[in-house]
């Protein structure tokens, strides 16, 4: 990549820390280098002006649950489904993402993926792994809905940390099952943030002894988790009360209620809540019935399933297929969260859970040049990756 210099002006800069007005940040060799007000600056020699007027400049948008798209799921398939959704994430402003996965091959292909160095796209830090040491939804005839489940193993989890070569950065588990509390143990020795996921027959008292083990994230907030009763508060009452978790939640309008998504937001704060995608291999698809990875799947009025399921049956939505823009989108205009709140929710804070945040997640100098253009509806006009402009819909309209 060529050592480009930018100039970006913009009256509105989102940090997401602090509000600048008439900003300018300055990029070089794929890094801020400087974040500056518009008056008496004087536009260094070799750098490019560009000028976004009213639109708003704010850091890309990081999806740290996202399992592929394009009909392809990278646990399925591996390496093929990475350049394809790396593609399609810039377009809607994610400028980093965590293949998320179950299957030590997957791990393998993600790894030798980020060693071949892609150019273009949105940037693969690490990865999410969901399980596969997950309690089974056991939901009479649909099929496939617990492949490739197994049972919690010290060893196997040994197995995928050695292939992850590192990047291994979060796993979900069910904390009800035997042994989790060893493989929470492990995860904390091997510095993957161990969370709580699919935790379908847990109690309240089950969650609080896996946080007292050392889960400190909600997979997916209020989705294949036991809910809230004011006598069995369950999983969920768990998630809205204990201070030691974060909390992830697919704002897309159909997962959760946006009444839900505010009680959780009341409860937690912004600071602690950070919106995913949650995308499956249905996201960029457009609406019919799909036979992938032996699931049989039924997405329509956005709404994807497993085939024979219906609307109440819990447990049985397969993924999410809308963009991280739009459920920030959906954050603002229907959960009422304010624009620099409901960006950070979707960069700094999920940057924060894995522990990437001196490296991306906000506009401050010394970090990577990971950058979106939006306007106050979250519309997406540019996304930079590490200084590389990978999106520009004007380029793309003219």
């Amino acid at each position: 990549m060529e050592n480009e210099k930018f100039a970006l002006f913009s009256k509105r800069l989102i940090t997401p820390v602090k509000l600048i007005e008439d900003a300018v940040v300055l990029i070089e060799s794929g890094k801020i280098i400087g974040v500056e007000n518009q008056n008496a600056f004087a536009l260094p020699e070799g750098y490019e002006k560009i000028d976004y007027g009213d639109r708003i400049i704010a850091p890309g948008f990081v999806d740290i649950h996202n399992h592929g798209g394009m009909g392809m799921m990278v646990a399925s398939v591996g390496k093929a489904a990475l350049k394809p959704n790396a593609d399609r994430l810039v377009e809607t402003g994610c400028t980093s993402w965590l293949p998320t996965v179950n299957t030590l091959e997957s791990l393998r292909e993600i790894v030798e993926f980020i060693n071949e160095k892609h150019e273009g796209g949105a940037h693969i830090p690490g990865i999410h792994m969901e399980g596969p040491f997950l309690t089974p939804k056991a939901i009479r005839g649909i099929k496939g809905i617990d492949a490739g489940l197994e049972l919690p193993s010290v060893e196997r989890f040994a197995e995928f940390v050695q292939a992850a070569q590192g990047y291994l950065l979060m796993m979900g588990i069910s904390v009800e099952l035997e042994n989790a509390d060893l493989i929470i143990q492990e995860m904390k020795k091997s510095d993957v943030v161990p969370a709580i996921a699919h935790s379908t027959r847990a109690t309240y008292e089950q969650f609080m002894h896996g946080v007292e083990a050392g889960i400190r994230h909600v997979t997916h907030t209020y989705n294949v988790m036991t809910g809230l009763h004011h006598r069995n508060p369950g999983v969920v009452g768990g998630a809205l009360t204990c201070d030691e978790v974060t909390n992830e939640i697919i704002s897309d309008g159909y997962h959760v209620s946006p009444v839900a998504i505010d009680v959780l937001v009341r409860c937690k704060g912004t600071d602690k809540v950070c919106i995913i995608t949650d995308n499956t291999s249905v996201a960029g698809l457009a609406d019919g019935e799909y036979e992938i990875g032996g699931r049989q799947l039924v997405k329509k009025d956005g709404v994807t399933r497993f085939k024979d399921s219906t609307s109440d049956m819990d447990h049985t939505m397969a993924g999410s297929e809308w963009p991280i823009d739009h459920n920030v989108r959906l954050m603002v205009q229907k959960v009422g969260v304010a624009l620099p709140e409901a960006v950070k929710m979707a960069s700094l804070i999920p940057s924060k859970v894995v522990g990437l945040d001196r490296r991306i997640g906000s506009i401050e100098v010394g970090k990577d040049a990971d950058i979106v253009v939006i306007d106050e509806d979250v519309n997406v006009f540019m996304t930079m990756v590490k200084g590389q402009v990978c999106f520009n819909l004007e380029s793309l309209n003219n």
